[in-house]
């Protein structure tokens, strides 16, 4: 365990810089991703916001086209006309025909009020006829409910509006709002603000004030644009009206906001849901690319629910290589374990090995320079020697074996096919080397075959069958050698479709913790095979690889009293 430690130490620390690596790119790269979809999520609001500012502004154009292109006598309830003919085409006086204004029977949808004045004079409507035109106003059919209801909006108008604002204001001169947007904004409000004038009809001269086209300027009146102000709560639209004569009068309507806005905002219901409007002061700064060109009214967009996609490539992309890195790590691991688990065995395997050949080979060498130089004469003694050397050399024999077969099967190299062999007839061909190798250990093997089981045919290597059966006797041979009863049992019984052979022993048994390691291979150290009996822990791995070869089993079933059984599984025939 110390000598691989430092390279698991090396494994554990690679492993981690490689972790921290791909942890660091995942989050960069999430973060990233996360940041590109709230970029397309802001763009695709922004958009949208976009769409319902155009279409405030497409709303909003009708309402100012209407107020902007009304003849400025429309101010009046009642106006003379410019010029009046009878049906012969004669001039008629125009002092004698009154005209009503459309303004007279009530006022649009969205406004509340129209209104106008001069300096320091009466605030007037078209909607409240007054100075004794009581009479012209039913003559046209106006109720007198009517005319009282807009009185009294005209008397809280009057009580509101501050004239000296009103007249200072100058049409068409830059706003006094700072700009804060960004180019792209400013390109677009101003866009809007164009399409708004195109909208409105407004002619301009250059150098000079806008003129409707109704016929104003025929009598010298220069009418300036509508513009749209504050006052307060309220909002109003205002002109300037110059007349020839210098007077300069104010024209206006005051608009119904509160209706304005529900209908706005249902405009754009389908776009913005959570959609705000709010006014905007002037002198404030204001965001352009929210702000409406017709109003002085900023868009709210208000929380906006879009879809950005799901199911990001990325996303999937850094699990496979997650994935792909984690099932790296782990084969690495496991290649690292298997190469550092062989390298114990072949070690366990060398020294041990080492062991068994010391011993052996020393008694050979030993007896046989006594034997070559004369130095034992008793024929007994002789013999004895002999007999000694013989077990040695078929303990070296057996050794070498289990190696070379369990090196025949790490190279692939299966024992030839199975074909099907009574099982009275197995037991007796194959258990002659187990018989004699029991007798050398002062040991007795018993075989107890029932008589049912005596033809029953098992699918076997004959020869791969006979080392099985001999290695477990020899195990037997070797840890149960001393126990008061020296035999040992080789029995089969019928399981399923299987045949088990059972060779048990009467000696201390196997613990539990030899147990876990019992067929590994190569699981004795040096120190480990001095302290039990000769071997190098081959024997039980070759046994069960070699019955696994032949599509058996080979189990550790514990002890059925003192004593190990081992049950050796064959498939019936």
């Amino acid at each position: 365990m110390k000598r691989t430690l430092p390279i698991w130490l090396a494994l554990a620390a690679c492993v981690a810089l490689a972790c921290g690596a791909l942890a660091w790119l995942s989050l960069t790269t999430v973060r990233l991703e996360r940041a590109e979809a709230k970029a397309r999520a802001d763009a695709l609001v922004e958009e949208r916001v976009r769409l319902a500012l155009w279409r405030l502004d497409g709303r909003l154009a009708r309402l100012i086209a209407q107020e902007s292109t009304r003849a400025v006598d429309a101010w009046e309830p009642f106006y003379v006309p410019a010029r009046a003919f009878d049906q012969t085409g004669q001039g008629r006086e125009p002092s004698t025909t009154r005209i009503a204004s459309t303004l007279l029977f009530g006022t649009p949808e969205g406004v509340w009020l129209h209104f106008s004045f001069t300096g320091s004079g009466p605030l007037g409507s078209p909607q409240v006829p007054g100075g004794g035109q009581d009479t012209l106003a039913l003559a046209a059919g106006v109720s007198p409910w009517q005319v009282r209801e807009y009185g009294v909006l005209l008397s809280g108008l009057e009580a509101k509006l501050d004239r000296q604002m009103l007249l200072s204001l100058e049409p068409g001169a830059p706003s006094a709002e700072a700009v804060i947007a960004p180019p792209r904004g400013v390109i677009e409000f101003e866009r809007r603000m164009s399409q708004a004038v195109v909208n409105a009809a407004y002619t301009g001269l250059e150098g000079a004030l806008p003129r409707t086209t109704l016929g104003a300027h025929d009598r010298g009146v220069m009418v300036s644009p509508m513009v749209p102000v504050w006052m307060g709560d309220e909002l109003l639209l205002v002109r300037r009206v110059e007349r020839a004569r210098g007077e300069v009068e104010m024209q206006g309507a005051w608009l119904d906001w509160p209706r304005i806005q529900t209908l706005l905002l249902r405009e754009v219901s389908d776009l913005l849901p959570g959609a705000t409007l709010v006014r905007v002061e002037a002198g404030a700064g204001d965001l352009l690319e929210r702000r409406l060109a017709s109003l002085p009214v900023r868009l709210v967009p208000g929380p906006v629910q879009v879809e950005v996609g799901s199911g990001s490539p990325v996303a999937w992309s850094l699990g496979v290589a997650w994935g792909a890195v984690v099932l790296a790590l782990v084969a690495a691991g496991f290649l690292l374990f298997g190469a550092l688990s062989l390298s114990e065995r072949r070690a366990a395997f060398v020294s041990a090995v080492t062991h068994e050949l010391r011993t052996p080979l020393t008694t050979f060498r030993m007896y046989a320079e006594m034997l070559a130089e004369g130095m034992v004469t008793d024929e007994a003694q002789r013999r004895g020697y002999y007999e000694t050397l013989r077990r040695e050399s078929d303990r070296l024999a057996h050794l070498v074996e289990n190696v070379l077969a369990y090196a025949r099967l790490e190279r692939k190299r299966t024992p030839r096919g199975v074909e099907p062999v009574e099982l009275g007839a197995l037991l007796r061909d194959n258990l002659h080397r187990g018989e004699e190798r029991a007798r050398e250990a002062g040991m007795q093997l018993v075989l107890e075959l029932e008589d049912a089981l005596e033809a029953a045919r098992v699918l076997v290597e004959p020869s791969a069958a006979e080392q099985v059966l001999f290695n477990l006797i020899d195990n037997a041979c070797k840890y149960a050698r001393g126990a008061e009863d020296p035999r040992i049992h080789v029995r089969a019984e019928r399981r399923g479709s299987r045949v088990a052979i059972l060779v048990s022993d009467h000696g201390p048994g196997i613990s539990r913790t030899d147990a876990r390691n019992l067929f590994e291979p190569f699981s004795k150290s040096s120190e480990r095979a001095a302290e039990s009996a000769p071997g190098v822990g081959l024997g039980l791995a070759l046994s069960r690889r070699l019955a696994r070869a032949m599509g058996g089993e080979l189990r550790f079933e514990g002890a059925r009293g003192p004593g190990a059984v081992f049950s050796f599984l064959l498939r019936a025939g």
